[in-house]
């Protein structure tokens, strides 16, 4: 036998990776239980760090756990184009690198430079997850925005049209001013601020604001019903007052979303840039006016601040309200929570725009009835009511984007402003004969083609793809809370609609990964730590044993270098433990003997109870407690105590078959339990096998 390393080599892991590939060792076998995980596709928006990590050492510690357990395992990669997310690192970068904005640069050129910026990132995306260990078949590789990804895109647009799914209309979306586009409420992240807290006179009213710039298209006063202060007021009833540019007309009005406890339980409605207030004037049938601009600037109906920025005219729009002795105070420091855009960073200003809706609230309870029968789970199940809390609330979905990068809208319009939805230009102008036709600008939110995933990466549209027969809906699907709304609420009520099956029957929901001191990991804190950087220092199996030991679905955990120490030595204890093994047990039957003493007997009684105690583990997903059982068995009852027993056996005993018996006790203890091993450290295991134990 040629010398054995004293350590475990993790420079190694590549090669041994590019080995299972050409080996197709990914490769569904189409024999057994199919069992697929079309993985959650990273953001082409930079490198992967250590949530992802978490994530795809989560799915493939379960898919290879699944493959020894004989089924046909299916793991998909894929990658997704993240529309506004790429739109806005590619606007900045060639701002800083050309001093050029999109708009100068044009779309044609712009789209070309976020091409590059994809064939950049997915490479190194792609090396990431191999580096992870991911057990991916790559041959059946998706992005969201292939060719066929824009088939299954276009065609679910198209049916959820066609079933009155999908309309257009003019209602209150998120607007950012800085990018130019709407955005989703995901992307809409809320900031403490502290700002000048004004109250009006408003007739004979009181009203508070910290937004005077938008109040010059107020005239509806609004209180609550009940409201016992104000009950000598009839709904409906008009009054005159003076207002910012002169004497208007304002009407009273009774709406239960009035809080009483709020400043002084009445305040005047901008229906156009405020949620709330469009939701009350459309209840009331009241006008809508708009006072701001896309640009985030006063429009005409603002008089002489006409064209000024809305935070630069705050103060003197309230400095004339003082002129005109309508100021009653200021609080100066009101401290209040502001919508950003998490991409763009501009200030969210609210505005009726035409756009594109899904009527989400008329195919979320197939979405309810799914989780809520069981059919499919959760875990942790804690999580369901979060799930069912949004879905009661839930409200038509914008999936339009004034943007240039992404799935294109398929709806044509001719010269009189009639609109065709059809999956081809040739397709729209057989709806419109000869008329001219020009393609919708806007493109579609991200979560919506990402809301198709588990069934357009297996062939969807075609129902008869033997991907899609035999692997779906999948089996499991691992991902963060924080999108359990945008991402699996979506991806379940498409699936519903768009093929009438659920999606996927497990769902695995991880929590944050947080530095030592709890707090979450971030550049500009300079707590962040780069997978790949560790996994060069210390080897896969080690990053992905720290990252699942210790932790629990849902919850954050505290990480940090150490974890990673921890289980490099324990690969190096496998390693050490191994080698001392194969040594000792040289030309040892692969057997189990038949008469036991007591010290063995116990021993494999102990460790037939931590195979079953494995399996229930991974039934219940609970691989943090598989991990940590196994790492206890085999360190302590394994190589501090059994190993050392069946040594002095080997080294002391006169009789030839006491040695016999302990070196085959030794080598098939050690077997079995780099079985379970295999899941969470398969590079180890694999070394292990081809380089110690001739390739079992």
């Amino acid at each position: 036998m040629p010398e054995i390393p004293t350590r475990y080599d993790h420079t190694k892991e590549p090669d041994i990776y590019a080995r299972w590939e050409a080996e197709g060792q990914f490769v569904p076998s189409g024999k057994g239980e199919p069992y697929s995980i079309v993985i959650p596709p990273p953001n082409v928006t930079g490198d992967l760090h250590l949530g992802h990590a978490l994530t795809y050492g989560i799915q493939d510690t379960i898919a290879r756990h699944q493959r020894r357990l004989g089924k046909d395992v299916l793991v998909l990669p894929g990658m997704d184009h993240a529309a506004i997310a790429v739109q806005a690192l590619v606007e900045k970068k060639i701002q800083k690198e050309k001093g050029l904005s999109r708009s100068q640069i044009g779309r044609e050129k712009f789209l070309g430079e976020v091409w590059k910026w994809v064939k950049y990132y997915m490479p190194r995306v792609e090396t990431s997850l191999k580096r992870f260990g991911l057990s991916a078949d790559w041959n059946r590789f998706r992005f969201t925005m292939d060719e066929h990804s824009k088939l299954a895109v276009r065609t679910a647009f198209v049916r959820l049209y066609e079933k009155g799914l999908i309309y257009k209309s003019e209602l209150i979306i998120n607007w950012d001013p800085r990018m130019q586009t709407t955005i989703s409420d995901d992307e809409v992240e809320h900031i403490e601020e502290t700002t000048p807290f004004y109250t009006f006179k408003f007739g004979p009213f009181e009203i508070s604001t910290a937004r005077p710039e938008t109040k010059f298209g107020d005239k509806y006063v609004v209180m609550h019903p009940t409201d016992k202060r104000y009950a000598s007021y009839i709904d409906g009833a008009t009054f005159e007052c003076e207002w910012i540019n002169g004497k208007i007309t304002a009407t009273i009005i009774k709406d239960e979303a009035v809080d009483p406890e709020f400043g002084t339980g009445v305040m005047t409605i901008t229906p156009w840039h405020d949620k709330t207030d469009f939701e009350i004037a459309s209840r009331h049938k009241l006008d809508k006016v708009q006072v701001i601009d896309q640009f985030g600037k006063l429009l005409p109906i603002a008089g002489e601040f006409a064209g000024r920025k809305i935070d630069e005219a705050r103060k003197d729009i309230a400095q004339k309200l003082q002129d005109k002795g309508l100021l009653v105070k200021v609080d100066e420091n009101y401290r209040h929570r502001v919508a950003v855009s998490y991409r763009g960073g501009g200030k969210i200003e609210p505005q009726i725009l035409p756009q594109w809706f899904m009527k989400a609230t008329a195919i979320k309870e197939a979405a309810i009835k799914a989780v809520k029968s069981g059919e499919i789970k959760f875990t942790p199940k804690n999580l369901e009511k979060l799930y069912f809390h949004w879905l009661k609330d839930l409200h038509d979905w914008c999936i339009s984007r004034q943007l240039w990068w992404g799935h294109e809208i398929p709806a044509w319009y001719d010269e009189n402003g009639k609109v065709y939805v059809a999956d081809s230009l040739e397709k729209a102008r057989t709806q419109a004969g000869e008329q001219k036709l020009t393609q919708d600008p806007d493109v579609l939110d991200t979560w919506f083609s990402s809301g198709l995933w588990p069934f357009s990466t297996l062939g969807w549209p075609n129902v008869e793809a033997p991907d899609l027969q035999r692997y779906y809906p999948t089996s499991f699907l691992e991902t963060a809370p924080e999108i359990i709304f945008f991402w699996v609420a979506r991806m379940i009520m498409l699936s519903e609609a768009l093929t009438g099956k659920i999606p996927f029957k497990q769902v695995y929901f991880h929590g944050f990964v947080l530095d030592e001191k709890g707090e979450k990991m971030s550049k500009s804190k300079g707590n962040v730590m780069d997978p790949m950087t560790m996994i060069e220092k210390y080897g896969s199996d080690a990053l992905r044993m720290s990252l699942l030991g210790g932790n629990s679905p849902g919850t954050p955990q505290r990480y940090s270098e150490q974890k990673i120490i921890k289980y490099r030595n324990f690969a190096t204890k496998i390693w050490n433990a191994t080698r001392f093994v194969v040594m000792e047990s040289s030309g040892a039957k692969a057997e189990l003997p038949k008469d036991l003493d007591h010290t063995e007997e116990k021993f494999f009684e102990k460790l037939v109870k931590l195979e079953t105690k494995n399996e229930k583990s991974f039934t219940a997903l609970k691989l943090s407690v598989a991990l940590e059982e196994i790492y206890e068995f085999f360190w302590h009852d394994f190589a501090d105590q059994f190993l050392e027993y069946e040594k002095s056996a080997i080294r002391e005993a006169e009789n030839p078959e006491r040695v016999a018996q302990a070196k085959s006790c030794l080598l098939i203890a050690l077997k079995r339990q780099l079985v379970i091993l295999s899941d969470f450290a398969p590079f180890l295991v694999d070394m292990i096998n081809r380089e110690m134990l001739d390739g079992d």
